[in-house]
């Protein structure tokens, strides 16, 4: 595989890694008022949470730091689309 087939695999397991976690963070978000110990939801869904988007970093770097921010770039963008589509309605002008 060539180095430009590299470059776009980071950048889409960049982006999803980044789907993975900004999503999991929304839905702990909308749980903490149900839960009964929020702190423990906070504090696993951060360990959850961390482990595998690390891990997934250091599979797509392969040793390689030009791959690894082009997977921060995909991660980075979305993130921003995930904002841009949940972002809350103000009815204010």
């Amino acid at each position: 595989m060539n180095y430009s087939m590299h470059l776009l695999l980071a950048l889409t397991s960049g982006f999803a890694i980044g789907i993975f976690y900004f999503s999991s963070l929304w839905v702990t978000v909308r749980q903490l008022p149900t839960t009964q110990q929020p702190i423990l939801l906070i504090i696993g869904s951060l360990l959850g949470r961390l482990s595998i988007t690390i891990l997934g970093f250091y599979l797509i770097m392969d040793g390689s730091w030009q791959l690894l921010l082009i997977a921060l770039f995909g991660f980075v963008l979305a993130r921003s689309i995930l904002i841009r589509r949940w972002k809350p309605r103000t009815f204010f002008r």
